[in-house]
């Protein structure tokens, strides 16, 4: 198979070493960081082409990124150099110890489950790991009188970028974006990254965000589901709760009735964050919010291959490129005219991809897993796709370690079938 062949290839480029261990980043030249968010997405795709250095693949993460509260550190650097380089691209955020004081939503969490349901006591270890960052996220992160946890950073929601925050950061200028990213973590340092503190000193960035709401309720569910069939009932029954109550928040917090998508609060100033996003199709594959009935709203809606906003004939993008009330020949006249302000994501494809297997949509999901792998069988891997005026699709270099994600999506069809 040409694509797994590939995706073999590209593995050694993007393996980096750093504080005794070893571990994958996002692009060939990228710098021996050490990324939570992009670490765990990673060990999902090596589980199908190497299940040992899937379980490594997460064990460094936890040994290098977990801190003594059970919480993981976004990032940790290798050294001075790889801290010089990522504080000038977001600002000041690691401690001494060479760790981010910023966390990333529990994907790492959702892998080690997932490793734990095939894998059994081999995986028990990561599980233990996984359900002490879930502890913590819950015992640190949730304000008073809130269901749900907050994030008091962009670069805590995994993606920084989001639509979502265009009202609170800059993101049109890379400049003015750092220093807004830089200005909100002193903020947020300032009140010792403490919800609570945060809300009563009016840092501005308080946020339920759906992307780190709806990884943490996928953890929450599986790691339930791996310590019942570990036969630890009580560590099941204790996350089994919480899943629950995480998922009734999403349903009554972050639920857009007009837009029929998953969107982000302002905890500070009590406020919805309106924009449709790829981040908030992610809730819709919880089985607690499948039961619930709003997913089915989500994947009619957005998840109709090339007749969505998010979802045109060139791919799935993270957010719409333009208004999303466009009907689908205006959407196809600006494709072919190159004129959508953004490109299409391995990212996003991977959310569609896990929403539609979990809403019995498996041919659409097929749709999205295949129309990822052309893209980077035709254009090489990368991060992203640009959508080109003349339609053309002239190859690049293998690059980005993202489009792997089509490993895990592949598996998870077979696993259903």
């Amino acid at each position: 198979m040409e694509f797994e062949a590939r995706c073999r290839d590209l593995l050694p480029s993007l393996e980096r070493e750093g504080h005794g261990l070893r571990f994958h980043v996002a692009t060939v030249d990228g710098p021996a960081v050490l990324s939570s968010w992009t670490s765990a997405h990673l060990a999902l795709a090596l589980r199908h082409l190497d299940p040992a250095a899937a379980l490594a693949e997460l064990r460094s993460l936890y040994a290098g990124c977990q801190g003594e509260s059970g919480l993981i550190a976004a990032e940790l650097v290798a050294g001075d150099r790889e801290r010089a380089l990522r504080t000038r691209e977001v600002g000041p955020i690691f401690g001494e110890d060479e760790c981010s004081l910023l966390i990333a939503p529990p994907v790492a969490a959702f892998a080690s489950a997932r490793m734990a349901l095939e894998d059994g006591t081999d995986a028990r270890d990561l599980l233990e790991c996984a359900t002490r960052e879930l502890d913590a996220i819950w015992g640190e992160r949730l304000p008073p009188d809130t269901p749900l946890p907050v994030i008091l950073h962009p670069l805590e929601s995994g993606v920084p970028h989001s639509a979502l925050f265009d009202l609170l950061v800059d993101s049109e200028d890379d400049d003015e974006w750092r220093d807004d990213s830089a200005t909100l973590f002193r903020s947020a340092a300032a009140c010792r990254l403490d919800p609570e503190r945060a809300l009563r000193a009016g840092h501005p960035f308080v946020i339920e965000d759906p992307v780190f709401c709806g990884w943490l309720l996928l953890a929450l569910e599986e790691c339930s589901r791996a310590w019942e069939k570990l036969g630890d009932t009580t560590s099941c029954q204790k996350l089994r709760i919480r899943s629950s109550m995480i998922a009734d928040g999403i349903a009554s917090r972050l639920w857009w009735e007009e837009q029929e998508i998953y969107t982000g609060w302002n905890r500070g100033r009590q406020s919805a964050l309106r924009a449709v996003t790829a981040g908030g199709l992610l809730p819709a594959a919880a089985r607690a919010l499948l039961e619930e009935g709003t997913s089915k709203r989500v994947v009619d809606r957005h998840l109709r291959p090339s007749a969505s906003a998010l979802w045109s004939s060139r791919g799935v993008f993270l957010r719409p490129p333009q208004r999303a009330d466009r009907d689908r020949a205006e959407r196809d006249e600006l494709d072919a005219r190159g004129e959508r302000p953004d490109a299409t994501s391995p990212l996003a494809h991977f959310w569609a991809h896990l929403v539609l297997s979990r809403a019995e949509r498996p041919a659409d999901a097929r749709i999205a897993r295949a129309q990822l792998e052309e893209l980077a069988l035709a254009r090489g891997f990368q991060d992203e796709y640009e959508v080109r005026p003349d339609g053309s699709e002239s190859a690049s270099a293998d690059v980005s370690g993202w489009p792997l994600l089509a490993l895990e999506m592949h598996g998870h069809e077979r696993a259903l079938l």
